[in-house]
C-alpha cells in the first residue's frame, strides 16, 4: 500500500506533500514506460505559510516528448492550456517535475540540475523555485522517491518523513 509522501528540507524552508493517489499515478506511468524513462509535471499550490507545495495533479508525458533508456525531455504539448485552465478554474499553477530513473538511483543526474536551474532562471515558467520529484529503481517491486527544490541557482535536496525513507 502507497502512502502520502511528505519531504521537507534540512531547514524546514522548502517541503512537499504528495498524496498517495498522485503517487501511483506516477508509479503507473513509470511501469508502463516500462525500462525508458518518462515524466510529466506537478501542479498545484502552497499551503498558507508558502512553505510546502501540496501537488494536486500530476501529468504523464506529453505527445512530444523523447525518451530513450538513459534520457528523456518532457515535451511541451497540451501542457500551456493545461496550466492556464488549472490556474482559471483551481487558482492553482506548475510547482515542478516528476521523472523516472529505471533500474537506477533517484539521484538528480547533472543534466536534471541543469535542466531544473534552467527552469527557475526562466520568467516563462514563473516558477523560481521548482521542484523535482525522482523515481528509481523497479516501480513493479521496489523503487525509492528523492525530492528536491531549486531555489537561487542551487538545488536542496528534501528529505522523506523518516518513516518511508522515500522507499514504496
Amino acid at each position: 500500500m502507497v502512502a502520502d509522501l511528505e519531504f521537507a528540507s534540512a531547514d524546514r524552508r522548502f517541503g512537499l506533500r504528495l498524496p498517495a493517489r498522485l503517487l501511483n499515478e506516477i508509479l503507473g506511468y513509470c511501469r508502463a514506460a516500462i525500462w525508458v524513462e518518462t515524466g510529466g509535471i506537478l501542479i498545484g499550490r502552497y499551503d498558507t505559510a508558502h512553505d510546502c507545495a501540496l501537488v494536486t495533479q500530476v501529468t504523464g508525458p506529453p505527445a512530444d516528448s523523447r525518451a530513450s533508456r538513459s534520457s528523456f525531455t518532457r515535451g511541451v504539448r497540451g501542457l500551456r492550456h493545461l496550466v492556464l485552465r488549472v490556474w482559471r478554474d483551481r487558482g492553482e499553477y506548475y510547482v515542478g517535475e516528476w521523472h523516472f530513473h529505471p533500474g537506477g538511483s533517484p539521484n538528480p543526474s547533472g543534466i536534471d540540475r541543469a535542466q531544473m536551474r534552467a527552469f527557475a532562471e526562466n520568467p516563462a515558467h514563473r516558477c523560481p523555485e521548482p521542484i523535482l520529484v525522482i523515481v528509481g529503481g523497479d516501480p513493479a517491486t521496489d523503487c525509492r522517491i528523492s525530492a528536491s527544490v531549486t531555489a537561487l541557482g542551487e538545488m536542496i535536496p528534501m528529505l522523506s518523513d523518516g518513516a518511508t525513507d522515500g522507499r514504496v
